[in-house]
């Protein structure tokens, strides 16, 4: 009896083993969280993950009513986020489809100076809290 549990206690830790192998075995967790601009979620924008050692291609998703959800490689990053919105009292362009314009400031996104460290072993949580007011 004794060595018909030893081999299932052997096998269910080969089993362990693959399962944590199969699920790392790329190096990508997933990152997710919620985006907020001024209190309110944003609706929808996009979110990229620019690695700070520059080994990785940077990653990136859509942000939808305020979430995100990017897989990653463990690390450092710095941060870029963007949403539009229709611009009120714009010409439309095409028929039916006012102007957009980008309402989150660029220290957000072209000038990001924001950074998130990913370091989750299967997933890793980050939000963000984005203001219009202007830096002090």
């Amino acid at each position: 009896m004794a060595s018909t549990s030893l081999v299932g206690g052997v096998r269910l830790w080969g089993v362990l083993a693959l399962m944590v192998a199969g699920c790392s075995g790329n190096g990508l967790i997933t990152s997710t969280g919620r985006v907020r601009c001024d209190g309110q979620p944003v609706a929808t924008g996009a979110i990229s993950f620019h690695p700070l050692d520059g080994k990785t291609a940077p990653q990136g998703g859509p942000i939808v009513a305020g979430r995100f959800r990017v897989r990653t490689q463990r690390g450092r990053y710095r941060v870029e986020i963007v949403a539009t919105r229709p611009q009120p009292g714009g010409v439309e362009l095409t028929p039916g489809m006012l102007p957009q314009e980008q309402y989150i400031p660029s220290r957000y996104n072209a000038d990001s100076k924001v950074e998130a460290d990913v370091n989750g072993w299967w997933s890793s949580s980050v939000s963000f809290d984005l203001s219009t007011a202007e830096a002090e």
